[in-house]
């Protein structure tokens, strides 16, 4: 019995500093803010930071705004982040904050890219699955504008990332992602461009994300095209991706034909020969035909159309490529990474030239694409008048 009764004391004292731990280590909800999003902008004029947070608004009815928009400032980014405490009764808490977005003005700087990437990387509340984003405009601009049938703009954005990385037009990218291509051995790296626009019929303006912005040893050195950034996707292995073709001609009355074509995989083999490396790039993917006017598609068809579409796509990520090597001077395409994994020994008798190297490197890019499927139905609803006077 006296046992018994240690026991249960013992117990009790336990549990007890277990209670008291965790009313000293951990915050009550009434403390903090849920931050969702996070925009860091750069002020020239005095060379500090603006942090602006899209905080989950408690209070919220139907008829307001689901989030909260702050700012504050401070010549670190960690400073800008203290700083909101001089105006708030809360801490903003970072654990469930899903898309960062930097302006393309910061990213400018070299040495900026690498502080805030830093913070990030550091701060244990910030995830590295997080989005990272490139604003056009200010990131405040982006956090204060609007999306479609959503509240919280920030939760919308994090949606439309996670589409793109099942099988979207452009490669997006969390912070782990985006510090892995920039340790890589060519330093550089990619990240989507989010903007705003103004459509005719209406009075506010949209996000859109058509664009990847390129770095280079953690500065912005240039961005791709609308074509050029959905053509990307076929270099790198964090979303599956799959790219509109259009118009490819049928033999039969010049018709327009669109198809979509989704990756399978990609393979870029190196190869040593006397005269250096070049690079081998192997494309599969199967594709689908979304629209056609009004024609019968033979088999002759069916193999005219796969030819047609590696075409096709042969050119355009021949023009990305050469772009890489030509305009921007950067190896974003990831050959260095390749011939680092396959020729270790021999990379780094190469590694300090590479910028030199890299724009005279010859490749051959071949497209396998299978033409899985031309829709619910192979023969046209409509027949043309040519085809019903036979």
């Amino acid at each position: 019995m006296k046992y018994k009764s240690m026991l249960f004391y013992i117990l009790i004292f336990i549990f007890s500093i277990s209670l008291y731990g965790c009313s000293t280590d951990k915050s009550e909800l009434h403390e903090i803010s849920l931050v969702v999003g996070m925009g860091i902008d750069k002020i020239p004029s005095d060379n500090s930071f603006a942090v602006t947070l899209e905080i989950v608004n408690p209070n919220s009815t139907k008829n307001e705004n689901n989030s909260i928009i702050q700012t504050s400032t401070g010549y670190s980014i960690f400073d800008a982040v203290q700083n909101f405490s001089k105006n708030n009764s809360t801490l903003p808490n970072f654990s469930h904050a899903k898309v960062i977005i930097l302006s393309k003005e910061l990213c400018e700087s070299e040495s900026e890219v690498s502080e805030v990437m830093d913070y990030l990387n550091r701060n244990r509340e910030i995830r590295g699955t997080s989005w990272i984003l490139i604003s056009n405009k200010s990131a405040k601009e982006i956090l204060k504008s609007k999306i479609s049938n959503e509240t919280i703009i920030s939760n919308g954005i994090n949606t439309m990332m996670s589409l793109f990385k099942r099988n979207g037009s452009i490669v997006p990218m969390t912070i782990n992602n985006f510090i892995i291509e920039a340790k890589k051995e060519s330093n550089s790296a990619f990240a989507p461009i989010i903007d705003t626009e103004k459509s005719k019929d209406s009075i506010t303006s949209k996000i859109t994300v058509e664009k990847m912005a390129i770095f280079k040893n953690n500065r912005l050195i240039g961005t791709l095209t609308s074509e050029e950034s959905k053509n990307l996707f076929w270099m790198t292995d964090y979303t599956k991706g799959h790219a509109d073709v259009f118009p490819l001609k049928s033999a039969k009355n010049n018709t327009n034909i669109t198809a979509n074509v989704f990756k399978q995989s990609t393979q870029i083999i190196p190869h040593l020969t006397e005269e250096g490396f070049n690079m081998e790039i192997r494309c599969k993917g199967s594709a689908f035909i979304e629209q056609v006017e009004n024609i019968d598609i033979s088999p002759e068809d069916v193999s005219r159309f796969q030819y047609d579409i590696e075409s096709v796509l042969k050119d355009q990520l021949n023009k990305l490529i050469a772009k890489s090597q030509k305009n921007l001077d950067t190896d974003f395409v990831g050959f260095s990474t390749k011939i680092y994994n396959n020729y270790p020994k021999e990379w780094l008798n190469i590694k300090k030239n590479w910028d030199k190297i890299f724009p005279n490197i010859k490749y051959e890019i071949s497209f396998e694409i299978k033409l899985t499927n031309i829709g619910i139905i192979k023969d046209p609803i409509i027949k043309n008048k040519e085809e019903t006077t036979k």
